[in-house]
């Protein structure tokens, strides 16, 4: 049994960096939900094959360090945290789509105990981390194929992760992973494949476009060659390059600097986006901190818990966000992500663990010349991986892929520091309990937890697929039913696919009325129940609102828009859809009253002042929907912009013809035929805007206009001379415009 253990136990933390290849695309969110599941069943496997090998065997008994004591008072802070938070059972399990929270806490600690209690000896941590490298290529090979354009990807290179940001992340540590193993090996050829790898490595960051990450990066290596160069005295060779490492990296920082605005950076779309970071980039972010800080001040003690930032940023939401992510559910800095998450006690607690690192790298080898737990090259990668990983934390939050190789920094530094104690070294435990009572104990509490835990939210996110993939509405309607019946954490998740398929099913023609009320009573069952377990949360009211308003409820929407608003009051959008409710319920001047305020939040908001506008037509004010298309004094907007804005909308545009308001329509469908085509919109070379603006000519009773109109249209699309032509007679000739033209 004892060798069964050892076996299982190594395989599972071998495997755990291949996960990174893996995609489930029989789940909802495939680069998720896959990889976070099987992490889980993986580290609840080994955890407790390990537990066997311990209680058999002193030496792989748990090595402890202040990493792993500060480790696991985050879990203690963590759990009271969550529990009293506002939504425990989110702080808890988190979501499909982040698949974040307390659990995948819980199992990092394990894994990274494990680590630092199995690979105690070098070579085994090189195979583990040689593992990984391996690993690393493939993903950065797929990912540079995507850059090629052999395999559909974005312009940011996000491989088998789905995400450029979870992408460079993962690249920041192999690059150093690629820098340690340079270290730590005696060949040459081996040398030369670890840098090699590492430019490699650099090169596919870059591409991702993550700019937090390559100042990480940028971060990391100057703190590592500063390291080494200081204290490497009896690394000549090493201390040397680093040296000229760091003065070449500051060099070439200043070179791009200044050929930032260069035809070669600025046409490369993530040269370019690192080459622009300016401070105003952090604009956004700050006025983000500013949120999550007034929230903190409100549970400064234990916070709110994990994965409840949504709650502050509704609560607290600032109107200068409106172009921004109307839903956001972290901070992106690490320091508001613990103190909203954790208060202070969580923010000290977690900082605390990188202390300690700092610590057993920095401080314990000046005030123990005798300390020999790392040399001097390893300690100054192991501190440039840290700085680098904490750096890109200042802005972008941790997920699955950033968690498993934190646990493996840690777990590596836990195995060199770490001491079993004293009590754990002299327990002795009848090999008889082990067999016949610890194992068996053991595997019924892990197969009940693997299947109490894991395998419902593994079912459910496969049946979200299945009701997706499915063509017959009955059979749709059964997947959503079976994944609701699962009770996994994804209640919320699943609940919106279905509502949304409801909203589609109602509007379908095709489809039966018993089809449609089996899917309405479904989706607002599921909806109500909603609520009850996630109370105070706008995004779902806001859900709800929007179902109810698409199904024709528009006193329930209103009343759902009102609840959203309590929760946010200073969210333009959600003034926004009240305006909407009121405008379905024939309310002109209370949707007019709306949409003012939401415009009056902040001037700047073209969409706000695009509403507004149109819904002056609705209370017969013309003139004060005109105005709106000027640019204001003390509003950082110009009328150029406004009007861009305001041609794009078929909804503004609409407005002003059902009221007869053919000028103001006019005007912008002159906008549209005379704005230089862009990659956005080439309004230029659409016959119908042509069409269009010479018809609002003719019912304004200008004739020669609409004809003008039409003849140069021809000239801007010749194919269009026909009908243009016929257009223009029949106009010529009294005639209703489009009379006998195809």
């Amino acid at each position: 049994m004892k060798d069964i253990s050892k076996a299982i136990v190594y395989a599972g933390l071998f495997l755990v960096p291949m996960l990174t290849l893996y995609v489930e695309n029989n789940y909802f969110f495939p680069f998720i939900t896959g990889k976070n599941f099987w992490f889980r069943i993986i580290v609840d496997i080994v955890f407790a094959s390990w537990v066997i090998l311990a209680l058999y065997e002193v030496k792989y008994r748990p090595k402890i360090s202040g990493i792993v004591w500060s480790f696991g008072a985050l879990l203690v802070i963590m759990f009271f945290a969550n529990l009293f938070g506002l939504h425990p059972s989110s702080s808890f399990w988190s979501n499909f789509e982040r698949m974040d929270g307390y659990v995948s806490l819980l199992h990092t600690f394990m894994y990274m105990l494990v680590l630092g209690s199995m690979l105690s000896v070098e070579k085994h941590w090189k195979y583990f981390l040689n593992t990984s490298l391996v690993i690393a290529f493939m993903v950065a090979f797929y990912g540079l194929a995507q850059y090629g354009g052999f395999i559909d990807g974005s312009s940011r290179i996000d491989s088998r992760l789905g995400n450029a940001a979870y992408m460079a992340i993962y690249m920041l540590f192999h690059i150093f992973i690629a820098f340690w193993l340079f270290v730590e090996s005696r060949n040459v050829m081996h040398k030369v494949i670890y840098g090699l790898l590492s430019a490699m490595f650099t090169f596919v960051l870059i591409e991702t476009g993550t700019r937090g990450t390559t100042i990480g990066l940028i971060v990391g290596i100057m703190v590592m060659s500063a390291y080494i160069g200081f204290f490497g005295t009896q690394f000549k060779e090493y201390r040397k390059y680093a040296i000229g490492g760091f003065v070449v990296l500051f060099i070439a920082i200043g070179a791009f600097i200044v050929a930032r605005d260069s035809a070669f950076i600025q046409n490369s779309p993530n040269l370019a986006r690192i080459a622009n970071i300016s401070v105003d980039d952090l604009k956004i972010r700050s006025i983000i901190w500013g949120m999550a800080w007034e929230g903190v001040k409100e549970r400064p003690l234990l916070g709110y818990g994990q994965s409840n930032f949504n709650y502050v940023f509704n609560e607290k939401y600032d109107p200068r966000l409106y172009g921004q992510e109307q839903w956001f559910d972290r901070s992106h800095n690490i320091f508001m992500d613990w103190l909203v998450t954790g208060g202070f006690l969580g923010l000290i607690v977690y900082l605390s663990i990188f202390g300690w690192c700092v610590y057993y790298l920095l401080i314990r080898p000046i005030l123990d010349k005798d300390d020999n737990s790392f040399t001097v090259m390893e300690r100054g990668v192991l501190l440039g991986i840290l700085a680098g990983y904490f750096t890109h934390n200042l802005v972008v939050f941790d997920n699955i892929i950033s968690y498993i190789f934190f646990a493996i920094i840690l777990g590596l530094i836990n195995s060199r520091v770490g001491i079993i104690p004293l009590k754990l070294t002299n327990l002795k435990v009848d090999k008889l309990i082990i067999n016949q009572f610890a194992t068996p104990v053991m595997v019924v509490a892990l197969i009940a937890s693997i299947y109490t835990f894991h395998v419902p939210g593994m079912q459910a996110a496969g049946d979200i697929i299945d009701a997706f993939r499915a063509e017959d509405p009955g059979a749709r309607l059964e997947a959503f039913q079976r994944a609701i019946a699962r009770d996994s954490f994804a209640h919320q998740e699943i609940t919106e696919q279905l509502s949304q398929q409801s909203m589609s099913m109602v509007r379908n023609p095709q489809a039966s009325e018993e089809v449609k009320k089996a899917f309405t009573n479904e989706a607002e069952t599921q909806l109500m129940r909603l609520v009850e377990e996630k109370p105070g949360d706008a995004r779902i009211h806001v859900f709800i609102g929007s179902y109810y308003r698409s199904v024709g409820q528009l006193d329930k929407a209103e009343e759902q828009m009102a609840l959203a608003r309590s929760y946010s009051p200073n969210k333009q959008a959600i003034i926004s859809q009240q305006g909407f409710v009121a405008l379905s319920k024939g309310e002109n001047e209370v949707a007019r009253d709306y949409f003012k305020t939401a415009f009056e939040l902040d001037k700047r908001n073209l969409e706000a002042r695009e509403y507004y506008a149109a819904s002056l037509f609705y209370v017969n004010d013309s003139a004060g929907a005109r105005a709106l298309m000027e640019s204001e004094e003390g509003v950082d907007i110009s009328s150029d912009d406004i009007k861009k804005r305001f041609a794009k909308s078929d909804f503004l545009i609409s407005s002003a013809n059902q009221f007869e308001q053919f000028s103001f329509a006019s005007e912008l469908f002159e906008y549209r035929v005379g704005a230089k085509p862009d990659q956005s919109q080439d309004w230029v070379h659409q016959p119908q805007n042509w069409a269009t603006l010479a018809y609002l000519y003719y019912k304004q009773g200008e004739n020669d206009m609409a004809v003008s109109t039409l003849k140069r249209a021809i000239e801007a699309i010749p194919e269009f001379s026909e009908t243009a032509n016929c257009f223009a007679d029949n106009i010529e000739n009294g005639r209703e415009p489009q009379e006998n033209c195809e």
